[in-house]
């Protein structure tokens, strides 16, 4: 009787440590799919807005995006959805005039309106959807 409490104690704590496990996971999975997100807008609105930006040495050796796709497993194909998710959203974001004075002419605030993105509902919704949680 003993035993067979004990093997039941076991396979229930193994159980719910595989779904406990499984949950981080996909949660893990969530935030670096909404950071790679967040890094397209940036770097979608900044090329649009000057195309310079991708020779900028800063922009050539910056990998955020790469990383966030490694430590998230994030596959091509959820990829370009959440590229293409992005450009619909944020695509005219560079295009949004900053109330604030630049000494160097006009001033923008993309990484603000990214972070906005980043933070927004409709971006959970659709990273949710698209891993199905």
């Amino acid at each position: 009787m003993v035993i067979k409490i004990i093997k039941l104690f076991s396979f229930v704590s193994i159980f719910l440590c595989t779904i406990i496990s499984s949950a981080q996971t996909v949660d893990i999975k969530l935030k670096f799919a909404k950071k790679y997100a967040y890094c397209n807008c940036i770097y979608t609105n900044n090329v649009k807005l000057d195309e310079k930006y991708l020779s900028n040495k800063f922009q050539i050796s910056d990998k955020s995006s790469k990383e966030f796709i490694e430590l998230g497993k994030i596959k091509e194909r959820d990829s370009e959805k959440i590229r293409s998710f992005t450009e619909k959203i944020t695509g005219g974001f560079y295009l949004i005039e900053s109330p604030y004075y630049s000494e160097s002419g006009d001033s923008n605030t993309i990484t603000s309106t990214c972070l906005e993105f980043y933070e927004s509902k409709e971006l959970d919704k659709f990273i949710k959807k698209l891993y199905k949680k």
